[in-house]
């Protein structure tokens, strides 16, 4: 399977030890180029305009304005372009604005690692719904932000979690077996992903008894 295509990010925070921090977490996550750090409002649009980054890294509150107003204005030239606010803003305009902006997650600092790699499996699920030709119903819903995906349960790693979704939702229906090979994990682990999906909806499965042998269940996404 080809490896999608790096999310092009910016970072926008004018503290550089937390830019720096966020660098961090987004090479050790893995699938984010880092196009560079803005530590104000102007430099952040000049980079922006230059660079055309997919995912803002955003704080709100700037030495020389908003973050969110640069959202804005990106936004108005770009419906893909994706936004994470990190900030330490939790005042309800704020966060009302990023919700119209239609940011796909809003954290606020400090922020434990944990979360921050949700929203980053969020935004890698937006992303891939943009390269889709067509998509189903559910596909809409995640990126107009009307279902939430489900929270890994205890044991279960959201990495590894979002990489079943994505497996599910990039091929036909497919058995435990198939899933585990495909990701290199055991039949029994993939299998504990898919059932947990099933439970919260985004998957589905079904009883194949068109083989020699006992049936199989094949899962498909909701």
């Amino acid at each position: 399977m080809t490896s999608p295509p790096p999310v092009r990010t910016l970072i926008v925070e004018d503290d550089p030890r937390i830019a720096a921090l966020h660098r961090t977490l987004l090479t050790q996550a893995g699938g984010f180029e880092v196009l560079g750090i803005a530590e104000t409002l102007r430099v952040a649009r000049a980079m922006a305009k230059t660079l055309r980054p997919d995912l803002l890294l955003l704080d709100v509150h700037l030495p020389d304005g908003r973050g969110l107003d640069l959202l804005r204005e990106l936004r108005a030239h770009s419906a893909r372009l994706d936004a994470i606010l990190l900030t330490a803003a939790s005042d309800t305009p704020s966060v009302g604005d990023a919700l119209a902006l239609g940011a796909a997650d809003y954290l606020v600092k400090p922020c434990a690692p944990e979360r921050f790699a949700q929203a980053l499996g969020r935004v890698r699920e937006r992303a891939a719904l943009w390269r889709q030709g067509e998509v189903r119903q559910g596909d809409l819903d995640a990126l107009f932000s009307l279902s939430r995906p489900t929270a890994p349960a205890a044991g279960l790693d959201p990495e590894t979690l979002r990489l079943v979704r994505a497996t599910l939702r990039d091929g036909p229906p497919r058995t435990a077996n198939e899933i585990g090979q495909a990701l290199a994990l055991s039949r029994v682990t993939a299998w504990r992903y898919l059932e947990h999906l099933v439970a919260g909806g985004e998957a589905t499965a079904e009883t194949d008894t068109r083989g020699v042998g006992r049936p199989v269940k094949r899962y498909r996404r909701a």
